[in-house]
């Protein structure tokens, strides 16, 4: 069985690119060490991610990052059990997009006071069916591209 976890949160403070890619490249390896997979978005100052794979490693990732002073306002927004990997391909699938980016492809506003007031509880929760949307557009993407 594999767990899964999706959360938001607040950047601390601005991120760089410099910055955002140290995340990207430390959460690779230590994903792929520990068996996890998913994806984290970064748009105008707020993270959401969905992480999947053993469910011990799972909550260790998530405290970690609950203690990680570059996130504040962090939120899980549901967590569970899956038979196999939405996201099977990507130890850290990973885009940094603008609020404008973010509103063209999906109409949202403001993505942490939507999934906040959001309060679905299973595998249809918009959280999770963006995160799922989002991975396939651009995993099919990289294949074409290959």
């Amino acid at each position: 069985m594999i767990h899964y976890l999706v959360y938001i949160s607040v950047a601390a403070r601005t991120l760089t690119e410099e910055d955002l890619f140290a995340i990207l490249k430390t959460s690779t390896h230590n994903n792929q060490r520990d068996q996890i997979s998913g994806m984290l978005l970064y748009c105008g100052g707020k993270f959401i991610q969905v992480l999947e794979g053993p469910k011990e490693r799972i909550n260790e990732v998530f405290e970690k990052i609950s203690m990680d002073p570059r996130h504040k306002r962090i939120a899980m927004l549901l967590e569970g059990n899956l038979t196999e990997r939405n996201f099977a391909g990507w130890n850290m699938g990973f885009k940094s997009i603008s609020p404008e980016e973010l509103e063209q492809v999906s109409g949202f506003r403001d993505i942490e006071q939507f999934f906040r007031e959001t309060t679905i509880e299973d595998k249809s929760h918009p959280a999770l069916v963006f995160l799922k949307l989002f991975y396939q557009k651009n995993n099919s993407d990289h294949l074409q591209m290959i």
